[in-house]
């Protein structure tokens, strides 16, 4: 799930609640009563005041609860949110979190957003919007500290955009399933060190002329 900077959704957030992988029913539980939390990354909670309600049986039989988004923009700064959900009964009793739903935010701020990444580099279509969106940002702090400093304000050019997208490949191939001695794969997403065609997009070296 992915947003930007600002968003308001239009369409109401729905989650099935479950529990170890089987549907948990909402009978005993009060909508009035539900408590929600949008958090930052950081683990900063955002202002939100979310309008609960359940959705109970219907052709499929599963419970669902649906969550209104509120009014105004509870977006303020891009990163990775959390957002949970405890249902509640009457008087406190049952009381059960459920697993929580993650959002990227991201802002349109001359780095590579995942809708870009995906334009430029078509096997991103493939890859998670979380695991994306770290690989992103984890190429652009690589970028950021190697690359000379840009002042307050500017826009990244377009060498800096390009060497972030080569770093998140690498960081992504780095991290590529890899068959161990019981014969399971496993994948890692692994930081890459900058290689000498990242280094060069970034900070081009100059051909000295030959002297004769």
């Amino acid at each position: 799930m992915t947003y930007y900077v600002g968003d308001i959704p239009a369409e109401d957030l729905v989650i099935e609640p479950a529990r170890n992988g089987e549907p948990i029913e909402l009978a005993p539980f009060l909508s009035i009563d539900t408590l929600v939390e949008l958090r930052t990354f950081d683990g900063d909670l955002v202002p939100a005041d979310f309008l609960v309600s359940f959705e109970t049986g219907g052709v499929d039989d599963i419970d669902r609860v649906v969550l209104e988004w509120p009014a105004e923009s509870v977006f303020a700064a891009s990163g990775l949110h959390t957002l949970s959900v405890t249902l509640i009964g009457d008087l406190g009793e049952p009381r059960e979190r459920l697993a929580p739903v993650y959002i990227v935010v991201q802002d349109d701020n001359g780095w590579h957003t995942l809708d870009s990444a995906r334009i430029e580099w078509p096997d991103a279509q493939s890859i998670s919007d979380i695991r994306l969106f770290q690989m992103l940002e984890l190429a652009r702090q690589q970028v950021v500290a190697y690359a000379p400093a840009l002042a307050e304000g500017v826009r990244p050019p377009y060498n800096y955009r390009e060497g972030q997208l080569m770093q998140a490949r690498n960081i992504l191939n780095a991290g590529r399933a890899e068959t161990g001695d019981d014969g399971t794969d496993t994948f890692m997403l692994r930081p890459f060190p900058l290689d000498w065609m990242v280094k060069q997009v970034l900070r081009p070296k100059s051909v000295s002329p030959a002297v004769g």
